[in-house]
């Protein structure tokens, strides 16, 4: 019988892959390539048939942990399976930043060119998100967030991108807990120094060169060759106003709602980029 599911949700470029890679060192030790983590906390987008991981021991039984960019919903793949979730949150000026970067990642060698800061910004604000991933049915950042954490049908664990980062040791924690399973602070400090940005990077490199980054790190091999990464940046705070004067104000006006659900103070102010 297949064990239930706890999901890692997010909107993609929010902080998924460092959770799994968090969850994987401190439940099934360090890992050395990303194959490894797409073994024991698949992603759900890659699997059309079974959805099978490692399970983890829990108080409440065995559970198996995977990834998600779908909107939570009756018609979700897997969704029968369903027993709790972890959602993701990051800021929508983080996120876009993030966006910015996997686009240009990603895209025709030829179209790459043509996404400026301004033109993307622009149209990520009227959207209310990256319009390849509503294109693919993920729906906008406030869209994707309600449908997950308004009215859960299972426990659900708000994870901010941000307070993990000022403390990955004590969020990995509150996820453990969250799961129902042991919390040993030794492997907590051990999964933290495992997942590091630089380990993570190092990590990529060695897939790439292995030709298999695409399971985790997706990239262009030609935007690689131009020094793009998907282990980007981590970017913390980066102002919008660097693109156009105002634009951290209309960002903030057009998600002014989900900056509500997800704990974020409007302040109007963002420090300088930040690299982890």
């Amino acid at each position: 019988m297949q064990s239930p599911i706890c999901w890692l949700a997010s909107y993609p470029k929010s902080g998924n892959t460092w959770v799994r890679f968090l969850l994987h060192q401190y439940f099934f030790g360090r890992a050395d390539r990303s194959l490894e983590i797409v073994s024991t906390i698949p992603d759900v987008h890659g699997h059309a048939g079974q959805l099978a991981g490692r399970s983890i021991d829990t108080r409440a039984g065995p559970l198996t942990l995977a990834k998600t960019h779908h909107r939570r919903s009756p018609s979700m793949p897997f969704a029968g399976r369903s027993a709790r979730a972890i959602y993701i949150a990051r800021h929508p000026r983080d996120v876009m930043w993030s966006c910015l970067n996997y686009a240009k990642l990603v895209c025709a060698p030829e179209v790459a060119p043509r996404i400026t800061p301004r033109g993307y910004a622009r149209n990520y604000i009227h959207l209310g998100g990256d319009p390849q991933f509503i294109q693919m049915g993920y729906g906008s950042l406030i869209e994707h967030a309600n449908s997950w954490l308004r009215e859960p049908e299972f426990p659900m664990l708000l994870v901010r991108y941000e307070d993990l980062r000022r403390d990955a040791a004590r969020g990995l924690a509150e996820m453990i807990s969250f799961l129902g399973a042991d919390v040993n602070e030794d492997e907590i400090q051990r999964a933290v120094r495992d997942s590091s940005f630089d380990r993570m990077l190092a990590i990529e490199e060695a897939d790439a060169a292995a030709g298999e980054a695409d399971r985790v790190f997706a990239a262009r091999s030609t935007a690689r060759a131009e020094g793009r990464r998907f282990m980007n940046a981590g970017t913390l705070g980066r102002s919008l106003d660097e693109i156009d004067p105002g634009m951290d104000a209309e960002l903030e006006a057009r998600f002014d709602r989900h900056l509500v659900l997800l704990g974020y103070e409007r302040s109007g102010n963002a420090s300088q980029p930040s690299r982890v």
